[in-house]
C-alpha cells in the first residue's frame, strides 16, 4: 500500500534505504543517524548504536542525500506533476542559510512562530 502522505514517504524511504539522516531539532540541536521507524507521532532514529525515540513536534528539518528515491509528489515522476510539483521551481524555495541553524546567536527558528527580538 502506497505511504498516505509525503512525510511517510520521505521517512519510509530514508528507513528501507538505510540512508544516513540529519535531523534538526526545532531546539537547534543536530543529530546524525539512520530513521529505524516512525509512526504519526515520533521517530525512532540510530546513531551511534544507540536508539533515540523523537517527537515530531520537536524536529524542524529532515535532510538525507539528494540521492533517495521515495515515491512521493518531490520525486519528479507523473504523481508530482499530478500535484503541481515540476521541480523547476526547487531553487526558489532554497534556504539562506543551513536548515535549524539560529541565524544569529540565541535565534532559534521555531515553525509558525515568529521570532521576537526583544523578548528576553
Amino acid at each position: 500500500m502506497p505511504s498516505q502522505n509525503l512525510q511517510d514517504a520521505f521517512l519510509n524511504s530514508a528507513r528501507k534505504e538505510r540512508l544516513p539522516v540529519t535531523i534538526y531539532l526545532t531546539s537547534g540541536v543536530k543529530l546524525s543517524g539512520r530513521v529505524r521507524g516512525f509512526d504519526k507521532y515520533c521517530v525512532v532514529f540510530e546513531t551511534n548504536h544507540q536508539e533515540q525515540l523523537i517527537f515530531k513536534h520537536a524536529i524542524s528539518t529532515v535532510v538525507t542525500p539528494r540521492q533517495s528515491s521515495h515515491a512521493g509528489p518531490h520525486a519528479g515522476g507523473p504523481q508530482a506533476r499530478h500535484n503541481g510539483y515540476d521541480g523547476e521551481h526547487e531553487q526558489e524555495h532554497s534556504h539562506e542559510h543551513e536548515p535549524g541553524i539560529p541565524r544569529r546567536p540565541g535565534e532559534h527558528i521555531r515553525p509558525g512562530r515568529p521570532v521576537d527580538e526583544n523578548a528576553s
